[in-house]
């Protein structure tokens, strides 16, 4: 995988209404000689890339026509460019960036092989420093698949900058404003982060923990940079209570080696990380391609390749991102279905843990230019990316586009976050934590090839939305060391799983985020425990918030009791509501791979009513559990039951909330 240091552009379209826009793709040829990163023809190409955020501007990001290494030449010149998706046009439209009126003829070649000259011209010295040269023509019977211009520089003033070559299906104005928030305004001032982090040397990519605490970054050009300073490693620092940050620290190996290394994103719990690039068994760098490594108690492991069913990428850049759940995986790639460069693509984790086809996000989010380095925020639906197709400030802008349905192609109009935060010089790394409130990116220093990490208030059109953090300790509920494992959360009604985290081996130290609208059950769980069941309700409306919940793991061992949290029963009825399915059929699992294991069933309610009735309705509660057990193929002798109506409360009958923790079911394990 390399590093999106310097970046160009293919094509792309542009749709406002009943407009549609081509804007050229491909040279097909030219008298030019010069093909350097700036100034040559292949700026033409794509969207504008200067107009009109900046107006008439001189800028690498255009073509200088005559321009040459050795010197500008006062020549006559010839550019013919293709279309990769032509249209039936009525329109010729070039941005002309600085110094206009250098252009003396334009040819239009339609599909059906018919060349007209659409515009014929003296080269002149204009008064305006730039214009948008726009060419009403009589509408094509086919769609147009070539353009050539001709131009002068023998009669006009000044360097003539060409920004972009289009043709469009109206003799309307085109519509070249840039969609912004409509509070862009109250975006803040990127701030460079403090020497602790930046340094004459190149940091870039920056990865935020959801808890806005641990910072990943990439540092290239550093003698302390693992085997080569001339490669980019993995770096990382902390952030007090009080907000700063501290002394940047290398990562270290196995993560850093004689490779690019950088952190692709993090996991919730900081357990896990997406890497950039493979690794060989020992550690040294293998090839392109993406990794992840689990933290292990004596640090990190060597990464391993992550594979993709059917995945290929036809484009020698790539970019990674792994969903807070971490089962959802997006990718800046280029596949035969792409529209054009990179495109943003989206992965699943399968059961067996391989992970899906690519799936192309679609037209809303992709352009006919690149699209790449996404970040999904943790809400699971607020997408940011780096993109040069959509209309900006500079090579690549940062934009933002919420998913709307669970289709994963349909997706809000992307917003571009503004000039507070893209320049002219192209930005890509983005990151956000849980919060929403502030981001995390990084600018190129002036007039290098460096960059330094900022931080930028957000404002609240382009935050996430609200999310929950719930983190505490996984432990043994008898002895309450802390255990390394998965934890998992599915939504409570229908149990489907959306999310799996780890816990810490050393500390048990986990972190979950829940986005807002569901019920959740979640849960820690390892061989020979049982486990504890928690769910909690998240309101769609929900502000940021931050849960402490420690997850007991109860040995199976015999006298150990658990408390079936998650099985629920219509009211004064012994019927099981169908969201207690999942924990029973877990419990189902447990017992099936411990066959020794005998239990016993303890039906519980609380003091309200007749107390013969409670009896038994705790009795007939426990019967049916029993039944659901045995009807999954647990043996009826390994289980036995007993009701106790409201006659051993575990919490004072005196709210309602306090009478829905003494409705319960347990259970003891009476053998192993």
């Amino acid at each position: 995988m390399r590093l999106f240091l310097i970046v160009f552009f293919l094509s792309t379209q542009l749709t406002f209404g009943q407009q549609e826009v081509r804007w050229a793709c491909k040279i097909i040829e030219t008298s030019e000689t010069y093909d350097g990163t700036w100034y040559s023809p292949k700026n033409a190409l794509g969207i504008p890339n200067v107009y009109p955020a900046f107006g008439a501007k001189e800028s690498g990001y255009s073509w200088i026509v005559g321009y040459n290494e050795k010197g500008y030449f006062e020549q006559d010149t010839y550019l013919k460019v293709a279309f990769c998706d032509p249209i039936i046009a009525e329109q010729i439209v070039v941005i002309e960036t600085f110094h206009p009126g250098a252009i003396t003829s334009i040819t239009i070649t339609e599909a059906s092989g018919k060349s007209s000259k659409v515009y014929s011209s003296k080269p002149v010295t204009l008064t305006e420093k730039s214009r948008i040269l726009s060419i009403p023509i009589k509408k094509t019977k086919t769609p147009i698949i070539s353009l050539t211009i001709t131009t002068s520089a023998k009669d006009s003033e000044g360097w003539n900058y060409i920004d972009a070559i289009g043709v469009a299906s109206t003799t309307d104005p085109i519509d070249l404003s840039i969609n912004l928030s409509h509070d862009v305004a109250l975006i803040g001032t990127s701030t460079p982060l403090s020497d602790n982090i930046n340094t004459q040397h190149t940091e870039s990519y920056p990865i935020i923990s959801s808890d806005g605490t641990i910072l990943y970054f990439a540092r290239l050009g550093d003698n302390n940079n693992i085997e080569n300073p001339n490669k980019t490693d993995i770096w990382y620092s902390t952030k007090s209570a009080e907000g700063s940050w501290s002394k940047a620290l290398n990562i270290g190996k196995p993560l850093n080696n004689g490779g690019h290394n950088f952190v692709s994103s993090i996991t919730p719990d900081v357990n896990t990380l997406l890497i950039a690039n493979t690794y060989n068994p020992d550690g040294s760098s293998l090839s392109d391609g993406v990794s992840l490594t689990n933290r292990l108690a004596n640090g990190w492991e060597i990464p391993k390749q992550i594979k993709l069913d059917g995945f290929e990428n036809l484009n020698e850049y790539t970019s990674y991102f792994l969903a807070a759940d971490g089962k959802t995986m997006l990718m800046g790639i280029e596949m035969k279905d792409s529209y054009g460069d990179l495109d943003l693509y989206v992965s699943f984790m399968k059961p067996d843990k391989t992970w899906t086809r690519p799936m192309n996000l679609g037209k809303k989010i992709n352009t006919f230019q690149s699209d790449a380095t996404p970040f999904l925020a943790s809400d699971g639906k607020t997408l940011y990316f780096g993109s040069s197709g959509h209309l900006g400030y500079g090579g690549y802008d940062i934009f933002m586009s919420k998913r709307l349905d669970d289709t994963w192609l349909n997706w809000s109009k992307p917003i571009n976050l503004g000039p507070n935060i893209n320049t002219s010089a192209g930005e890509l790394g983005f990151s956000v934590p849980a919060s929403g409130n502030i981001a995390y990116t990084y600018a190129w220093r002036d007039e290098t090839y460096q960059s330094d990490i900022y931080s930028v208030a957000l404002s609240p059109m382009v935050k996430p939305d609200p999310v929950t953090i719930i983190s505490g300790r996984v432990l043994d509920a008898k002895t309450k060391n802390p255990i390394g494992t998965t934890i998992e959360y599915d939504i409570l009604s229908n149990g489907t799983n959306v999310g799996i985290a780890n816990s810490n081996p050393t500390t048990g130290n986990y972190k979950i985020v829940l986005p807002g609208g569901n019920t959740y059950a979640y849960r820690a769980q390892a061989p020979g425990y049982f486990s504890v069941n928690e769910s909690i309700t998240i309101d769609s409306q929900s502000v940021y918030t931050e849960i402490h919940v420690d997850l007991l793991l109860v040995p199976i061992e015999t006298g150990q009791k658990i408390e079936l949290k998650n099985v629920f029963f219509y009211q004064s009825s012994p019927k099981l509501i169908e969201s207690s399915y999942p924990e029973l059929d877990r419990m189902v699992e447990v017992l099936k791979t411990n066959p020794a294991v005998r239990i016993e069933l303890d039906g519980h309610t609380d003091n309200q009513g007749d107390p013969v009735l409670n009896m038994t309705l705790s009795e007939k509660r426990v019967e049916t559990v029993k039944a659901y057990l045995v009807s999954k193929g647990i043996e009826s002798k390994r289980i036995s039951t007993k009701a106790f109506g409201g006659t051993k409360p575990i919490a004072p009958n005196d709210t309602e909330e306090n009478r829905k923790k003494n409705r319960r079911v347990e259970i003891i394990v009476v053998a192993h």
